[in-house]
């Protein structure tokens, strides 16, 4: 990849540079019109987390900062008391990856910390995915798919949608779109100093969202597969990538493991996604392959009423789920897995799906709109993947967002929002099949034309 700066800059960065002021201008229509001008569930938690960070407060729970919580709390003697945790209560949390909070209180510690500001911040966000998207494809195929990449980009509500409802999707799309052109640079030419830019990139995805960690071993481990290098170089890469990843992530959780009582990575809500995804009412009700709130219910204390901290919690929790997967893992394996799939790419309850972000906080039109966009971009997208593999350029670097957003959701619950990573792979391949078509129609025109010329000369 060329990094070099050029005045004046060239007719592709130009272009590339207005397709993504148009769909930051998208984006600020979208916020000052129909978005939210309040925030709630996660979003709460990046708007307010954010704002705590700049205050010094640290990575701490909102809600409970907020909102301090009363619980009646059964105790180990079977009494009945009432515990309250009072609002300025100060809890570590690792809920969510640090990249998005962080990257709002940037924003907050100079002033700009409104929902508005934040909403604005994470259009900006997204006007960066426009511009790798377009980077990304001309390296990837050519310049006209890097047209095609950036302006789906730009436009496609499945995308913007998360900048101005304030989810951390915005900074998981950037940096999907940045890892995989630092992936398909280091896929094209593994050399060390590429291994260990792509560990430093991979390691800010996962950051964003915890089970993009999983691109890097993935990528590494199959062009080291494939290269000719001697396995001593093969290892000293692969070793590269993992251990500048690893360093990467290392801040954050060593910060976890000290502030916490249970050993962490990436997060700590693992427990909570599975005890909300893993009971009767997601395995038998309306909402198979979903998730229900009041699964997780009663939250766990101590014997004695005494306030767990965020990993102790979830570890009950965790272990709650593990025992209903036990008793029903049959159902689990035969039908809810593949209702949590099918959920997340739309293909199962579309339409309840739909309706259903729309009561958890989509907008409506922006919804119904990202549904339909969707509906036609996915067949290209197929169409895309099968014409890459045949023409044999690279589809892992750009196909592994899908793959690995299908195992979110069957490990976890399928929802529209999981799918985000994959809308990297969506508008990527759709953008292969676009120019395709397009190619295909210069052809045919020109052959009309040829045949026209030689059919008025014969005459």
């Amino acid at each position: 990849m060329k990094t070099s700066l050029r005045w004046p800059p060239s007719r592709f960065a130009v272009i590339i540079l207005a397709i993504a002021l148009a769909g930051l201008l998208l984006r600020v229509v979208f916020i000052f019109t129909i978005a939210p001008s309040s925030v709630s569930g996660d979003a709460y938690y990046y708007h307010h987390g954010a704002n705590l960070l700049a205050n010094g407060e640290g990575y701490i729970d909102p809600y409970r900062y907020n909102f301090g919580n009363k619980d009646n709390v059964t105790l180990a003697n079977g009494e009945v008391v009432e515990v309250i945790t009072p609002v300025g209560h100060s809890e570590p949390t690792a809920g969510h990856p640090p990249v998005y909070v962080t990257y709002l209180a940037a924003f907050s510690f100079i002033g700009l910390d409104s929902v508005r500001a934040h909403q604005l911040a994470s259009a900006v966000l997204g006007a960066g995915s426009i511009i790798l998207a377009g980077y990304l494809g001309r390296y990837w195929r050519n310049k006209n798919i890097g047209y095609i990449a950036a302006i789906l980009t730009a436009v496609y509500a499945n995308i913007w949608i998360n900048d101005g409802l304030v989810l951390s999707e915005t900074a998981a799309i950037f940096f999907a779109f940045l890892t995989s052109l630092v992936g398909l640079h280091f896929w094209r030419n593994p050399t060390r100093a590429n291994a260990a830019w792509l560990g430093f990139v991979a390691a800010f995805a996962a950051l964003s969202r915890a089970e993009l960690v999983l691109f890097l071993p993935i990528v590494v481990i199959v062009v080291m597969w494939r290269s000719s290098l001697s396995w001593k170089e093969r290892f000293i890469r692969t070793a590269i990538a993992g251990l500048i990843g690893l360093l990467t992530v290392a801040p954050w959780i060593i910060r976890n493991n000290i502030a916490l009582e249970e050993f962490v990575t990436l997060s700590d809500g693992s427990g909570t996604v599975l005890v909300q995804a893993n009971c009767y009412e997601t395995y038998y009700g309306e909402k198979i392959g979903f998730w229900h709130l009041e699964c997780g219910n009663p939250m766990p204390y101590g014997p004695n009423g005494e306030l767990l901290d965020e990993s102790q919690r979830d570890v009950i929790v965790r272990e709650r789920a593990m025992e209903y997967i036990s008793g029903n893992t049959q159902r689990l394996v035969t039908v809810v897995v593949p209702a949590r799939i099918a959920r997340m790419w739309g293909v199962y309850a579309p339409i309840w799906q739909i309706r259903t972000d729309i009561v958890e906080g989509r907008p409506g039109f922006a919804a119904w709109l990202g549904f339909w966009q969707y509906v036609v971009l996915a067949p290209a997208a197929i169409a895309g993947a099968v014409i890459t593999w045949r023409r044999k350029q690279p589809v892992l670097v750009i196909g592994l967002w899908a793959v690995l957003a299908t195992f979110t959701a069957a490990t976890a619950f399928g929802i529209t929002r999981y799918r985000t990573a994959a809308e990297v792979s969506v508008v990527m391949f759709a953008a292969i099949t676009i120019e395709a078509l397009w190619q295909w129609w210069k052809r045919r025109e020109a052959n009309e034309t040829v045949t026209a010329e030689a059919v008025t000369t014969s005459s």
